[in-house]
């Protein structure tokens, strides 16, 4: 290899390192409030919100058991960050 090929080689792995966008997982926590709360209800309350969102769902629990409860959902999406 050349001397010119050797650094056209070199600009190429820097710009092309350059252009490569960085992922980074963000995670949330969803609660909603429903008419009724336990555990098995929870899993498709948090399924349907992972369908909606595009999201991936990590764990689904309720906070607030029986009538009025509340259902929380641990989500988590990759974020592309720009470079």
């Amino acid at each position: 290899m050349n001397v010119k090929q050797a650094i056209l080689c070199c600009l190429l792995i820097g710009s092309a390192s350059l252009s490569v966008s960085k992922e980074e997982i963000v995670c949330a926590t969803i609660t909603m409030n429903i008419p009724f709360c336990k555990d098995w209800i929870c899993k498709p309350e948090c399924w349907l919100q992972k369908k909606l969102r595009k999201i991936d769902l990590m764990e689904s629990q309720c906070i607030k058991g029986g009538i009025n409860g509340k259902c929380q959902c641990i989500a988590c999406k990759d974020v592309d960050i720009p470079s």
